[in-house]
């Protein structure tokens, strides 16, 4: 089961099968509660993890004690990416959001298996420029894009992140957040995202269906950014 599901995720599609299979052997199974830590803010950096199923909170503390949301990683998706070629402790904490599923590699058990396999890390490189291409597009967003489309491009990405496609083609964003969950995630106010929601809805782009989930508009969405 581990071997197929790492050779599905993105970051070790370019490994062959023995390749894939050392990946495979150092790799551990976990079924995690909800609101059980993965690790905390500081910690050393020992495992990286993947998604199997559910989802993981990535958060940090400011210093005024508030919570800052950095992301949501759910089904099929891997945190810390930097994790495999970095040695500073987390510089976030993980809190599963429901009950999880996810397998967890060691950092020391990895670079072993590097050492063996150098081709490996060359393959990575490319997914690290991936990770590093997206990074620039939300530094821009959110420099140089109005608030409305901050927060439409949040709910375009978690409609593709954690979407249910639904019969009509719109999807229902199944992570249920608050409005200051997704306030804190771009660095807005809680108002300014709840004003700019009920625009929205308004607009036909969202809906918030009976269990309190959105549903999104994903064509209507693209025709206002």
């Amino acid at each position: 089961m581990l071997k197929e599901y790492l050779s599905s995720m993105k970051i070790f599609e370019a490994l062959d099968d023995e390749e894939i299979s050392a990946v495979a052997g150092i790799a551990h199974h976990r079924n995690v509660e909800s609101g059980i830590h993965l690790f905390h803010m500081g910690e050393e950096m020992i495992n990286f993890y993947f998604v199997v199923s559910g989802n993981v909170k990535i958060y940090r503390i400011d210093e005024e004690g508030r919570e800052q949301i950095i992301n949501f990683f759910g089904k099929g998706e891997m945190f810390p990416h930097h994790a495999v070629f970095r040695k500073d402790p987390y510089p976030a904490s993980a809190i599963t959001a429901e009950d999880s599923e996810v397998i967890f590699i060691s950092k020391k058990d990895f670079e072993d298996v590097i050492r063996r396999e150098p081709e490996i890390a060359v393959k990575l490189f490319h997914y690290i420029g991936e990770l590093i291409i997206d990074l620039q597009h939300r530094l821009q967003e959110k420099m140089l894009k109005p608030t409305d489309e901050q927060v439409l491009l949040l709910i375009r990405r978690l409609a593709y992140a954690h979407g249910l496609v639904l019969r009509d083609g719109r999807r229902e964003i199944t992570l249920k957040l608050t409005k200051q969950e997704m306030a804190n995630m771009i660095g807005l106010t809680r108002e300014t995202v709840n004003r700019n929601i009920s625009i929205f809805r308004k607009l036909g782009i969202l809906e918030i269906g009976s269990t309190g989930l959105m549903i999104v508009d994903l064509e209507a969405l693209e025709e206002y950014i």
